[in-house]
């Protein structure tokens, strides 16, 4: 098919050769004068086109000279297959067949490679669709694309270019391609190391001779690119530890005679460690030259660290971005002594050109008020460029949870380079969720639930939520809204109303007794710093609780305190104060990557209260990712509280009350476990034997400790696109249950050294449905009687 297109050298040379014989005789009685000019086959190309191509023009000379001249630059043009010229009197004729144009370029038979990579070869060549089919460039093609694969590992590809003829002078293109296996890697041999052993310099690299049976996202297929960049980790890898005279000398990649084996050799040369003598800031530091001085953090004695270096140029540089001098470059000069084997630092400073912002304007927030993003900015109009406040404007935006992403820029204003508009682009992800549910446990019987919350209510930035939720024990709802920026100081007011009922009957596998509250709670918060701030809790509390069946010991004590005339029954009020403390560095509220948050909290019922006991917690969350991209992170969070009485009562020190109790389970903390399911229990008695027994009820302890370890993984099989919506980890869960106060109980469930483990897979997406999550969870250490849950999960909807 190709040789329909194909440019016949031959027959070329032989119209050439025509053309000039045909105007010999003519030439011989001196050269005729074109009178006109006519250009025949023309269907895409414009006559104008060819025209301007053409060396002549009516009035010129028609010499030999410039006929094949003519020939030359049509052919050059890329446009014809074939170019014929003629003369008819003094008319210039010139025939021309057009090159068909692309109609479409498809692709059969790759699986490994995706259309776009692929793509990008071709356009590299020149051949696009709508564009004239340049048959001389398909060979490249077919050579680009097998290199292509080659480089990929795919030594067994091969690639074939099938062309189609299509009406009106078009011609489609498909390339079909055999991929065939990747070449697996044999043995990756490195040679020339003295200072590190092999293992620990191939653990550097990406590629694999051999992969452990628990790494399943690893395999040992070649690849081109990964191998180039191997090379560079490994070059990273010795600088950062004072090898400054590293080379790698040579590369071998040696392939099996079946192309299905490589043998990677890598020989290195790993030259002398160098140590820093010494530190300088030198260019112009304007005025903050001891500032910047300060910031060098790089000490005398130590190994020279290329990565600690490049951090060191980063900090210079945003020290005089903070202050507007926005386009700064601080670039580090290495002086090196070989007979000390040291190296002394220059950081040269080049100060860019200060830059002042015109006008910082807001774009994509189609529900969200302006208002609200523009108080999450600290990079104001009619001030210096920082950018350091942009930086800290990004982190808040994204703390907020109410974006998916949100990208700062600038852009010159006018032809102006040191004014500056800053340009905010936020991307809204749904803030409101609608969730419910009905289902049926063992313990819960029938449970029915329901909530609608906003934590963007209006686009105001306020919070509000409705909850409601039934089993065959309890009845909930509560109602809450807060404003955290109820003033432009920042402080946030808010609260909640609710009204709980708790039932325990018989016939339920739960404690036994009823309790009836209601309550109101009012907060009040400010921030101390960007990243502290300090909330504040009052409110008042009405339970009416009463033992309706079944004696438990801990119900026991707690009526015995606080009832009257030996009723297991007792009313009470009691009003709580509050104060949490929270430190919070996290760069996103939702999916954080990097960063930690810290909460410390405390709850005291007041002296006018009826119970007097207190509750404090103190809670961990820490994001470290490890690689550039933030795909791998680790992570870890823990938890633990304590609870107790404060005063003494009828010569007894109070307790906090056993429906007031921590519990552990669930798919928060220490997943594979039930809800509330571990820890103490509740202690009944036997009205036949006239003594008490252990019950299979936990009913939760005054402290316990709660931790986990993840390791957070991209989702496999899912598109970059949703990469920002879902999470996939493993985790390792552990945490411990009890009650200090078991010496005045029959039972002793005193000891914090009987904990729990699980480990498990977890899944969340933040569907359009709402947050959706999934964990699958084994029980490692567990005690007779814990009630373990290998699955669970939580549907919500968003609106």
């Amino acid at each position: 098919m190709r040789s329909h297109f194909s440019i016949n050298i031959a027959s070329l040379s032989l119209a050439v050769a025509s053309v000039l014989g045909m105007s010999t005789a003519a030439y011989a009685a001196g050269d005729p004068v074109i009178s006109d000019i006519q250009i025949r086959g023309l269907n895409r190309v414009t006559k104008g086109a060819v025209l301007l191509a053409l060396p002549v023009k009516e009035g010129d000379v028609m010499s030999r000279e410039n006929t094949s001249l003519a020939m030359q630059r049509l052919y050059a043009t890329g446009e014809f297959d074939e170019v014929k010229l003629s003369r008819d009197g003094n008319t210039f004729i010139v025939t021309v067949q057009e090159r068909p144009t692309v109609g479409a370029i498809d692709f059969s038979g790759n699986v490994n490679i995706k259309k776009e990579d692929l793509e990008k070869v071709i356009n590299d060549q020149g051949i696009r669709v709508g564009d004239p089919l340049n048959n001389q460039a398909l060979n490249t093609i077919e050579k680009s694309l097998e290199d292509f694969y080659h480089s990929s590992g795919m030594y067994q590809a091969s690639v074939k270019a099938v062309i189609t003829n299509l009406p009106r002078n078009r011609a489609d293109i498909k390339i079909e391609i055999i991929e065939g296996k990747a070449a697996e890697i044999q043995q990756i041999n490195i040679v020339g190391n003295n200072s590190f052993p092999e293992d620990v310099l191939l653990a550097q690299m990406e590629l694999r001779d051999d992969v452990p049976w628990w790494n399943f996202m690893a395999n040992t297929k070649y690849n081109g690119q990964k191998f180039r960049a191997d090379l560079e980790s490994l070059k990273s890898f010795y600088m950062d530890r004072g090898y400054v005279n590293f080379k790698i000398d040579s590369t071998s990649v040696e392939l099996t005679p079946d192309k299905k084996g490589i043998y990677l050799t890598i020989a290195i040369n790993e030259g002398e460690q160098y140590k820093i003598s010494g530190t300088s800031v030198r260019g112009d530091t304007l005025k903050y030259g001891e500032e910047l001085n300060q910031a060098v953090t790089i000490e005398k004695g130590e190994i020279y660290n290329q990565r600690r270096i490049t951090e060191n140029e980063k900090t210079l540089a945003a020290i005089l971005g903070k202050y507007g001098y926005a386009n700064s470059e601080v670039k580090s000069f290495p002086v090196f002594n070989d007979k000390e084997k040291t190296v002394e630092l220059q950081f040269n400073v080049m100060p860019g050109k200060r830059v002042h912002v015109s006008q910082v304007f807001i774009s994509g927030n189609d529900t969200t008020d302006d208002t609200v993003i523009r108080r999450e900015l600290r990079q104001m109009d009619g001030s210096w460029l920082s950018s350091e406040a942009i930086d800290v404007s990004k982190t808040r935006l994204n703390r907020t949870g109410y974006f998916e992403t949100a990208e700062i820029t600038t852009e010159k204003v006018g032809g102006s380079d040191d004014t500056v508009n800053v340009n905010t682009k936020v991307t809204e992800r749904p803030t409101g969720a609608i969730s419910g549910g009905i289902g049926f446990g063992t313990d819960s019987g029938l449970t029915i639930q329901a909530g609608i919350s906003q934590s963007n209510l209006f686009g105001w930035g306020t919070q509000g939520a409705v909850n409601a939720y039934q089993n065959d024990y309890r009845k909930h709802m509560e109602v809450s809204y807060t404003d955290p920026y109820f003033t432009v100081d920042n402080v946030s007011l808010g609260g909640k109303l609710f009204l709980d009922n708790y039932y325990g009957a018989d016939d339920a596998d739960v404690i036994d007794y009823t309790n009836k509250t209601i309550g109101a709670v009012a907060y009040l918060g400010y921030p101390l710093s960007e990243t502290l701030s300090v909330n504040y809790s009052l409110g008042a509390e009405r339970n009416r609780i009463k033992n309706n069946g079944l004696r438990f010991q801990q119900g026991d004590v707690f009526f015995n305190m606080y009832g009257k005339n030996g009723e297991s029954a007792v009313d009470f009020i009691n009003y709580k104060a509050g104060v949490d403390l929270t430190r919070n560095t996290l760069n996103q509220k939702v999916f954080p990557t990097d960063g930690s948050k810290q909460v410390l909290s405390l709850m005291i019922t007041t002296p006018n209260s009826d119970v007097h006991y207190y509750k404090a917690t103190a809670e961990t969350y820490n994001y470290f990712p490890l690689n550039e991209y933030n795909d791998y992170i680790f992570a870890m969070r823990g938890r633990a509280g304590y609870g107790n009485g404060y005063r003494d009562k009828n010569g007894q020190k109070e307790i906090m009350p056993f429906f007031d109790n921590f519990s552990l389970g669930g798919s928060e903390w220490l997943r594979g476990f039930k809800r509330n399911s571990v820890g103490p229990r509740a202690i009944y008695w036997n009205k036949k034997t006239g003594s008490w027994y252990e019950s299979s009820n936990s009913i939760g302890g005054n402290a316990f400790w709660a931790a986990s370890a993840e390791i957070i993984f991209p989702t496999p099989l899912v598109a970059e696109a949703y990469k920002n919506s879902i999470r996939t980890s493993i985790f390792f869960d552990a945490g411990s249950l009890w009650d200090s106060r078991s010496g005045i109980y029959s039972y002793d469930y005193s000891s914090p050294s009987k904990y729990r483990t699980s480990a498990g897979i977890s899944l969340v997406w933040m569907s359009p449905l709402g947050p959706l999550s999934f964990n699958i969870a084994k029980p490692i250490k567990k005690y007779d009687g814990d009630d373990t849950q290998q699955f669970n999960f939580n549907i919500g909807s968003t609106f």
